[in-house]
């Protein structure tokens, strides 16, 4: 790094003796010039690179100096939340020492109460033990006197202890016969036993059969009533559509009559006006005295009045006739 800085000094210092004390041709200052051009501009690319890499090393200080004062300010919250949470437990542990003293002074007094107490209780178990040791010394001293009266008893009744002995081998002679007895009783009761068995397996059998015979009438029974209520079902369904067919039937002839009634409603109201006409027209002609062309009205309302009472007559013919 140093000989490449000396270099381009000493060429630039050797040119500018060369202008000062010199006076050669402009070809010779022009080919001096064309010699130092690639120095200068290999020294201006060297201090670009210089300059790039200071320029990245002031970016990136820069860049950790801005985390590394994030990172404090967020250390200084962290520190002044762990004060406010350690100011807060230590007013919390103050309270809870004061609770605790409290709590102990009143234990012991409490403690100091409860021992009085049992010093009493113990003064007065021990009172009533005292009084029960003695009936007990007392108890015990009678049921000595009365061991040693039985021990005279025991002596007295010696002789009844041989025909205790008797009594006991006549016992274990009765109870080989019993023994007896019970293996005999135990044989006969494994007869009885099988043979029970026997009977029970032929009579399931027996009841085996006899369910299958009643299954297989059942089921034999159960068809011909299915076969008899589907019958019925059927016969029930076809008066059923015949009913049915002949609601429709009906329905029919009842909307027919109802459009002949409509159009018979129609046909009146339209002869209700012509009637409304004549009557306005008769009262008209009156008041101007037109007594020819009133004869002439009279008997076109007569034609009138003929036909709608024709027609009125034939409304319950068509009205018997839908009914039935």
């Amino acid at each position: 790094m140093a000989s490449k800085k000396e270099k381009p000094e000493q060429k630039a210092k050797d040119v500018g003796k060369s202008k000062q004390g010199t006076n050669r041709k402009e070809g010779d200052i022009s080919k001096a010039r064309s010699s130092t051009e690639p120095f200068v501009n290999e020294r201006e690319q060297y201090l670009q690179k210089e300059y790039n890499i200071l320029t990245e090393h002031v970016n990136m200080y820069m860049k950790r100096v801005e985390h590394f004062l994030w990172e404090n300010e967020f250390l200084d919250k962290e520190a002044q939340k762990i004060r406010e949470d350690s100011k807060a437990y230590m007013t919390y542990v103050s309270k809870h020492t004061q609770k605790c003293q409290k709590a102990i002074i009143t234990l012991n007094n409490q403690n100091h109460f409860d021992l009085a107490q049992v010093r009493k209780q113990k003064e007065k178990l021990i009172s009533q033990y005292t009084a029960k040791e003695k009936e007990v010394r007392n108890q015990l001293m009678e049921m000595e006197t009365k061991y040693s009266l039985m021990n005279k008893e025991v002596e007295d009744l010696q002789p009844f202890k041989d025909l205790q002995l008797e009594q006991l081998s006549r016992i274990k002679e009765l109870e080989k016969e019993l023994l007896v007895t019970k293996i005999q009783h135990s044989e006969q009761m494994h007869k009885v036993k099988s043979r029970f068995l026997q009977e029970k397996a032929e009579y399931e059998l027996n009841s085996h059969q006899k369910v299958q015979s009643l299954a297989k009438r059942a089921e034999e029974e159960a068809v011909r009533s299915l076969i008899q209520h589907t019958k019925q079902v059927k016969a029930e369904n076809w008066r059923l559509r015949h009913e049915l067919l002949s609601l429709i039937r009906r329905s029919h002839i009842l909307k027919t009559f109802k459009l002949q009634l409509r159009e018979q409603q129609q046909q009146l109201l339209r002869e209700h006006h012509y009637s409304q006409d004549l009557t306005r027209m008769r009262h008209w002609l009156k008041q101007h005295g037109a007594q020819g062309s009133n004869k002439e009205v009279n008997s076109f309302g007569s034609s009138l009045k003929s036909i709608t009472s024709a027609k009125i007559s034939h409304i319950p013919t068509s009205l018997t006739s839908a009914k039935s």
